[in-house]
């Protein structure tokens, strides 16, 4: 079944076999975007599984030409701000109540480090379709023929050069 057919069955009748096989298919695009936002595997996990409760109790508002993973990609980010912003505050009131100085992140890749939340503001800035394609095609690896079958696109004919 694909993603719409499950998340139809799983609306409809609370499907747990349905809302297993979806989690299945989308924890890992998920939790890359989660760890991605947070560089902790602990959290980019409580982020993960809060993007799965809320898509549990979200599931029947989603319309049927919902790109799921997509969708998954956006409450994914959205939720690591939430998180960040969250937990920043809380950094923030501990270090003012105990003094404590700012603790020290070490970074194993600069150059990732300072790429990753570019991709991601650039993400966000692009219309859903737009960002639906990209999500599909190099976050789950989709070959362009799928994607364009999925969307009615047609290919241009090659010319002979």
């Amino acid at each position: 079944m694909n993603d719409a057919e499950l998340l139809a069955e799983f609306a409809h009748s609370e499907s747990e076999k349905a809302f297993t096989m979806l989690v299945n298919r989308h924890i890992r695009l998920v939790h890359s975007v989660a760890l991605r936002h947070t560089s902790n595997p602990h959290q980019a996990e409580e982020i993960t599984q809060a993007v799965f409760i809320i898509f549990a109790r979200k599931a029947r508002s989603l319309g049927r030409k919902t790109i799921l993973s997509g969708w998954l990609y956006q409450a994914a980010r959205l939720t690591a701000a939430n998180f960040q912003r969250a937990e920043l505050r809380r950094v923030r009131r501990e270090q003012e109540a105990f003094m404590e100085s700012t603790r020290e992140v070490t970074q194993t890749d600069t150059a990732w480090s300072e790429l990753a939340p570019l991709l991601d503001d650039a993400m966000a800035r692009l219309r859903r379709t737009d960002r639906d394609a990209i999500v599909l095609r190099y976050f789950e690896n989709n070959p362009c023929k799928k994607l364009g079958r999925r969307w009615g696109w047609r290919s241009a004919p090659h010319k002979s050069v």
